[in-house]
C-alpha cells in the first residue's frame, strides 16, 4: 500500500514479492543483508537465498566489523567469490580478516572459485604475513580435496606476505586454476621456478599467470608449451634486484612456448631496482611484449628505441619514469612511429611541447582517448591522465 507521503507502507515492504527484495538485498554489504533478515520471516527467507551469497565482500578496517565473520559462519557454505580488504597495520583487522580464510577452510567442501584480498594499509615493522600464508595453505589444501569445485581465480596482488614453495606448492591442487597474480611488492621473492613447473604441471588450464621474473626459468616457458594444457593467454613479468644473480631465458624457450601459445601477450616490467644492464638482456625480440613499464629513474632511451624496434607489431602500452632528455624524446617519436598498435603511453618527465604534440598527432586514437600522460612543465602530483597543461 501506498502512504500519502508517496512511500511504501511497512506492510509493502514487508510483502515486497521475492525476485524483487532479492535484487535490492544484492546491493547491500554483507552485514546490513543479515540486519535486514530480521525484519520479518519474509525478508529473512529471501535473505536466505544462497544466490545472494555466491558474491562475499568485506573490509576489516575498524573493530565493530567482526560481524561480518558471524555472517559468513551461516552463508559461507554458498561463497563462490570472496573479496577480502583491509588495513592490516591493526592485529584485530588481520585477526578478523583470518578467521574469514578459516572459516572456509573448515568446511566440508567449500565452494569458493574466486578469491582476492588485498591490504591498504601500512606493514607494521618486521611484518611478513605468515598468518595469512599458513591459513591460505590450509584452505588451498581443503580445495585441493574437493572433487567438484575448485579455485579458478586467485588475485593477491595487494597481499603483501612472503610467499613460498610450500604456499605455491599447496595452491597447485586447485586443478582447475586459470588466473593467478603473485606480484605483491615483498622486497625479496622467495617463490622458485622448480615450484612454479610444479604448478603449471598440476594446472593445465592455467590461462593467465603473473609473477616475478627470479620465478620463471626455461623450465617455466617449456612446461607452458606442453601439448597436454591450455595455450598461455597472458604472461606478466616484473624484473627486480634479484635479477643481479638470475638467469637469463633463452629466445628458443620463448619460441617454444609460442609455437604452443600463438595468441600470448606479455606485460613485462623493470622497477628502479633492477640493474639497468639487465634491462636490455632480458627485453628480446621473440618475446611478444604488449605491455612495457621502464620504471627505472634512470637513462632508459636506449631500451625506449630497443622497444620501438622489438616490440613494433605487438606494443600497446609503454610506461616510462626516467630523467629527461633529447634522446628520450627522440626514442619516444620513434616509438609513436614504429609501433602502430600503442594506445597508451604514460611518460612520468618533462617532454618538450613540441614533441607531444608530434606524438599525438601520430597517434589520434591516444589523443581522442585520453590514453596518455606527456607533460612539458613540471605539475604538481599525481599526474592526470590525459590532461595537458592549460586543460
Amino acid at each position: 500500500m501506498i502512504e500519502e507521503t508517496g512511500e511504501l507502507s511497512n506492510d509493502a515492504w514487508a510483502s515486497l514479492p521475492d525476485t524483487i527484495l532479492t535484487q535490492i538485498f544484492a546491493h547491500l554489504n554483507v552485514v546490513d543483508r543479515c540486519k535486514a533478515s530480521c525484519v520479518c520471516r519474509h525478508w529473512l527467507h529471501c535473505v536466505e537465498i544462497p544466490l545472494l551469497w555466491r558474491k562475499f565482500n568485506c573490509g576489516f578496517f575498524f573493530p565493530s566489523e567482526r560481524n561480518v565473520i558471524n555472517c559468513l559462519k551461516r552463508y559461507g557454505c554458498h561463497v563462490k567469490e570472496l573479496s577480502i580488504e583491509l588495513n592490516q597495520y591493526e592485529k584485530e583487522n588481520r585477526s578478523n580478516a583470518v578467521a574469514i580464510i578459516d572459516h572456509l577452510a573448515s568446511l566440508k567442501e567449500p565452494k569458493l572459485t574466486h578469491l582476492t584480498i588485498s591490504f591498504r594499509g601500512e606493514n607494521p615493522l618486521f611484518y611478513a604475513g605468515q598468518e595469512f600464508t599458513s591459513s591460505l595453505i590450509r584452505l588451498f589444501q581443503t580445495i585441493g580435496k574437493s572433487d567438484h569445485y575448485s579455485l579458478t581465480h586467485v588475485n593477491l596482488r595487494e597481499l603483501e606476505s612472503n610467499f613460498t614453495d610450500e604456499f605455491v606448492n599447496s595452491l597447485s591442487n586447485c586443478k582447475n586454476l586459470k588466473y593467478l597474480n603473485l606480484l605483491n611488492k615483498v622486497l625479496v621473492c622467495n617463490i622458485s621456478a622448480d615450484s612454479i613447473v610444479t604448478l603449471i604441471t598440476k594446472c593445465t588450464k592455467l590461462k593467465i599467470l603473473h609473477v616475478y621474473h627470479s620465478s620463471v626459468s626455461n623450465s617455466v616457458l617449456h612446461a607452458f608449451a606442453q601439448s597436454d594444457r591450455e595455450p598461455l593467454l597472458r604472461l606478466g613479468i616484473v624484473c627486480r634486484r634479484q635479477e643481479k644473480y638470475g638467469e637469463d631465458l633463452t629466445p628458443s624457450a620463448w619460441l617454444d612456448l609460442l609455437t604452443r601459445s600463438p595468441h600470448l601477450k606479455v606485460e613485462l616490467g623493470f622497477d628502479h631496482t633492477c640493474p639497468l644492464h639487465r634491462v636490455s638482456e632480458i627485453m628480446k625480440p621473440e618475446i611478444p611484449v604488449q605491455e612495457l613499464h621502464l620504471v627505472t629513474f634512470s637513462r632508459i632511451y636506449p631500451e625506449v628505441r630497443m622497444a620501438a624496434s622489438y616490440y613494433k607489431d605487438t606494443l600497446v602500452k609503454l610506461v616510462v619514469q626516467t630523467r629527461p632528455s633529447r634522446e628520450l624524446e627522440e626514442a619516444l617519436l620513434e616509438v609513436a612511429q614504429r609501433c602502430f598498435l600503442l594506445h597508451t603511453l604514460y611518460v612520468f618527465c618533462i617532454v618538450r611541447k613540441e614533441i607531444v604534440d608530434q606524438i599525438l598527432e601520430l597517434c589520434p586514437t591516444m589523443k581522442m582517448k585520453k590514453t596518455y600522460i606527456l607533460k612539458s612543465v613540471i605539475e604538481p602530483e599525481p599526474w592526470t591522465v590525459g590532461q595537458e597543461e592549460g586543460d
